[in-house]
């Protein structure tokens, strides 16, 4: 039986005897790319080539940040590689990984469909919406979006609750969309609590991004406030919330290959001693 509190001893462990291997790569490959990513967010209002330059720089840091994740993971699966294996496995493994985030994201937008369909047909005014303008929902329509909406919502947690061990799967095992199915093998005995894990870590990383945001956006604000989208008090706020991006993100991925070894070596067991 796998208990998430021997999980998280574990994780702390890893990352109290590791933190020497963990700092580069948290630093250079989550922290900067999060903190350019949030600096520079403020020019994606203007207009022409300089917003789509700064959407493709994002998307780069993004992808730079998931390997980044990824290489922290490869190290919680094999701490003997070190680093410079770990990052070599997370290079490997980044397209197939991608590949399947797409695949993912492709299907969740299918399953959102049915609520822009239905505000279409009701005669929704999308352009309105899109302008900032007051858009009322048709009569009749709102109770079907709520409902659709909290349905999508519990589906969407339980699917992240069975796919959580897809990237330790890729990265271990090799595997590409046969992930998914391994992942939903993996995680069957033990859904509810993964579900709860991912609740409260919403929770803490929610509430903790927020107060970074609001608190210290709100102080550098005031201290070394300027004018224009970027200013130096704007920069050291993104500064600050990325530190706490960075440390949840750690915290998930190490967390993350130590659940895989902790469900991986119990089916192992169950099986050796039948």
């Amino acid at each position: 039986m796998v208990s998430m509190g021997t999980v998280w001893d574990r994780t702390t462990e890893f990352l109290s005897d590791n933190l020497s291997a963990i700092t580069p790569i948290a630093f250079f490959a989550i922290f900067i790319p999060a903190a350019l990513s949030a600096s520079l967010e403020p020019l994606t209002a203007v207009f022409g080539a300089t917003a789509m330059a700064i959407q493709i720089l994002s998307l780069g840091l993004s992808i730079l940040s998931l390997w980044g994740q990824l290489a922290i993971t490869a190290l919680v699966l094999d701490p003997a590689g070190g680093r410079s294996a770990a990052a070599t496995v997370a290079g490997k493994r980044l397209l197939p990984v991608i590949g399947l985030l797409l695949v993912l994201l492709f299907g969740v937008m299918v399953l959102m469909l049915p609520i822009p369909v239905a505000l279409a047909a009701s005669g929704f005014d999308f352009q309105a919406a899109m302008n900032g303008g007051a858009a009322e929902l048709p009569s009749g329509i709102s109770g079907f979006v709520l409902l659709y909406s909290l349905a999508f919502l519990v589906a969407l947690l339980w699917l992240c609750a069975r796919l959580a061990l897809i990237t330790p799967v890729v990265l271990m095992e090799g595997l590409w969309f046969g992930a998914l199915a391994r992942s939903f093998k993996l995680t069957r005995a033990i859904l509810w609590r993964i579900i709860g894990v991912i609740i409260l870590y919403m929770i803490v990383g929610g509430v903790s991004f927020l107060a970074a945001k609001l608190v210290f956006g709100s102080i550098f604000g005031l201290v070394a406030g300027g004018n224009g989208p970027v200013t130096i008090g704007s920069v050291l706020a993104a500064i600050m919330v990325s530190v706490v991006v960075t440390a949840f993100s750690v915290l998930a991925s190490a967390f993350t290959g130590r659940l895989y070894l902790a469900v991986r070596d119990a089916r192992e067991s169950i099986v050796d001693s039948l």
